[in-house]
């Protein structure tokens, strides 16, 4: 069996006093100016050996010391500090010394060097070390469940939220990268995984084995990992876009069959992720499942996923893909800070329906990008609390809707500003530039305009730096007939949702439509809150339409389809519902739901307010035999699953309800004919004739 020779000194020096801490709670230490995190200009981890001889199951503990490869950023450094959370350290080495006195407070152990060794010195700190590691409040640390032990590499309620340190001495941070060697000793009815590729397996005397495993591509501590049970490995070779890339799939022996098909699509998931992003960076493509209660964690080469997630189905399968998606977003180009956290997570979960966009079809990204902004604009500022910017988010919302889910948006709405070929181009440049390194949003920023040729300045201090959304509308068009062509005057209007500073240097298409639904599409560029543009097109249009191909992310949803034959039509996202009776020709039928207040009523009523929550708009072309009823649903509860719609009908009694009706935004709101279905809580208004317009809900 290989190991260090640091386990007989550690045995020879037996009579070192271990340092023995004061529990203190480490995650209330919140303020950024009292961490040391400036460490990456003094020292740089490039290597861990990371050696557990015991994980004791009775009393939830390990044992064991980690080596520590070590450059000296500065002359004459005189303490290094090292990150370990709540551990006993029993003594500590620099290159086979040891070294009297350290500290040690639960939280950093001080390490004064013995020499004054010169800037670009290497050395090699060991510490040994054991006790029961901890876990977050919240989400993440190290568990034992059983026979089995792993960790989940950050604490959401934690700071910083890098959870190397509950397990092994490091510099825990997002931009100290280092190589790692893992050697874990278990009972010979246990299997070790860890990041990178297993070297050998050791058999000692006493009846355990040792495990090796080797992460040779630099990692931040957060995305290193260890599980150990009782596992089945399912092995298989991937055909990569540029190379074979081995796979192997821990599981319960129970879940082989199960993971096979749950994992069917694993090679897709590769095939698709490399044509988009460019080359998988790492040695092998990993899952292991543990018995955690929800979640997951992008381990490099070794991603922790929910026993439960391996049922046989797909069920599971956009987890699977946004975790898959970390090996590019986060693990291969890390974030710098906790504030940068949405090219993280934003990004991989933007990367999920950009699987589904080449796996499966326009249709079911659509659904999934429209339903993702759905639940943004109708419960992420209830989840978190208010409107925040994705950039600077707060500390106890690095892993909130704000990130993941607001992130996603904005990333959709890049796109859509970029045009796909700047897009998909940039994304292989980025990761090519910035493989195995971290990034700031500033820096993004920055290298995104360079790339692109476009100045997204304004883009990112409106989408990025700042929180809420615009909202873009129609107020008026005017058209001119010319020899050319017509002249389109359009007035574009701005309004807000969650922020008081309106959004600049817009870009969003415009689609002109005749009675013979022959469309032609532009883009329109505007900032602040009224503007007008000009427009030469081949045909005078019945109606124009923002963003029909929904690639802006602001304070609307909409879904427009074609109604060819009587029945009811649901229309994603808008909650509204078209029943058709009568129809001779095709319809071409969009519902737009605003998520903001409409305008009042022009001339104010004492006997009717209007709701100031949202509204929705009926347009497209209609056939003159067209005839249908529309049902429009109300909801005031407060239930994040399908509640937080109509605060302002809290508390009033459904017989008070009306639907509004007005034409346009030139037009004053009048009361027209409809039918309350529901409770007081929730229900549905319906419209008996429905025709384009404006509508909202209005009460006494």
């Amino acid at each position: 069996m290989k190991k260090p020779g640091f386990l007989l000194k550690m045995i020879g020096f037996s009579i070192m006093i271990p340092v023995i801490f004061l529990s203190w709670n480490f995650t209330q230490y919140k303020e950024r100016n009292e961490y040391p995190n400036s460490r990456i200009d003094t020292i740089n981890v490039v290597h861990y050996t990371i050696n557990l001889e015991s994980l004791d199951f009775d009393s939830h503990s390990i044992t064991g010391f980690t080596d520590i490869q070590i450059v000296l950023m500065q002359d004459y450094l005189d303490t290094i500090i090292l990150d370990l959370a709540e551990l006993v350290v029993d003594s500590v080495w620099i290159d086979e010394v040891p070294i009297v006195p350290f500290t040690y407070n639960g939280r950093w152990i001080r390490i004064p060097l013995p020499y004054k060794f010169d800037r670009g010195t290497s050395i090699q700190v060991t510490v040994f070390y054991h006790g029961m590691p901890v876990k977050d409040p919240r989400w993440g640390g190290f568990y034992f469940s059983d026979k089995t032990a792993f960790n989940m590499g950050v604490g959401m309620q934690s700071f910083p939220h890098n959870f190397g340190r509950v397990w092994y001495p490091c510099v825990d941070n997002f931009i100290d990268r280092a190589t790692y060697d893992y050697f874990i000793t278990v009972d010979s009815d246990l299997t070790v995984v860890c990041s990178g590729v297993h070297e050998e397996t050791f058999i000692n005397s006493d009846g355990t084995i040792t495990y090796h495993w080797s992460m040779k591509h630099e990692i931040p501590t957060y995305l290193s990992s260890l599980a150990v049970s009782e596992y089945a490995v399912i092995r298989d070779t991937l055909y990569g876009y540029y190379q074979w890339v081995p796979s192997s799939l821990y599981l319960k022996p129970a879940d082989s069959l199960k993971g096979v098909k749950t994992f069917q699509n694993l090679q897709k998931y590769l095939s698709h992720f490399e044509n988009m992003f460019g080359r998988y960076a790492w040695d092998r493509v990993g899952f292991v499942t543990v018995p955690f209660r929800g979640g997951a964690m992008e381990h490099a080469t070794n991603i922790s996923i929910n026993e439960r997630s391996v049922d046989g189905t797909l069920d599971s399968e956009l987890l699977l893909i946004h975790e898959f998606a970390h090996n590019w977003f986060g693990n291969l180009v890390t974030c710098q800070r906790a504030e940068d956290m949405w090219l993280n997570e934003g990004w991989a979960s933007y990367s999920v329906a950009l699987f589904l966009e080449k796996e499966y079809g326009e249709e079911r990204f659509k659904n999934y990008v429209r339903e993702n902004h759905r639940d943004v604009l109708r419960i992420t500022h209830i989840r978190d609390n208010g409107y925040f910017p994705v950039y600077g988010i707060p500390t106890n919302l690095t892993y909130g809707s704000t990130v993941y889910d607001k992130g996603a948006d904005i990333a959709h709405t890049l796109r859509g500003y970029l045009g796909d070929e700047k897009f998909f181009n940039w994304l292989k440049e980025y990761f090519r530039v910035f493989r195995y390194n971290d990034i700031s949003t500033l820096e993004f920023r920055d290298f995104l305009s360079k790339t692109t040729e476009t100045d997204l300045t304004d883009f990112f201090n409106s989408w990025v730096f700042s929180g809420g959304f615009p909202h873009y509308s129609i107020d008026s068009f005017k058209v001119t007939e010319t020899p050319a062509g017509f002249i389109i005057l359009v007035y574009f209007h701005q309004q807000l949702k969650g922020t008081d500073d309106f959004f600049y240097s817009n870009k969003i298409e415009v689609t002109f439509m005749d009675e013979q639904w022959h469309a032609h599409t532009e883009f329109a560029e505007f900032s602040g809150e009224s503007s007008e543009q000009t427009f030469l097109i081949p045909f005078k249009p019945v109606t124009i339409m923002i963003d029909l191909d929904e690639q802006v992310s602001d304070a609307t949803t909409d879904y427009h389809r074609i109604l060819k034959t009587k029945g009811e039509y649901e229309f994603d996202a808008t909650y509204c519902k078209v029943n058709v009776r009568e129809i001779t020709d095709s319809a071409f039928f969009r519902v737009v739901h605003n998520w903001i207040a409409p305008d009042d009523f022009r001339i104010p009523r004492e006997d009717l307010s209007i709701s100031k929550s949202r509204y929705w708009k009926i347009e497209g072309i209609m056939p003159d035999s067209f005839s249908a009823s529309g049902s429009f649903f109300y909801n005031s509860g407060k239930s994040l699953r399908n509640g937080w719609l109509d605060p302002d009908l809290a508390g009033k009694t459904k017989d008070t309800f009306v639907m509004l009706y007005r034409k346009g935004p030139s037009m004053d709101w009048e009361i027209c004919s409809s039918i309350i279905r529901g409770s007081d809580e929730s229900g549905v208004i319906i419209v008996d004739c429905l025709v384009p317009g404006e509508y909202a809900v209005g009460y006494r």
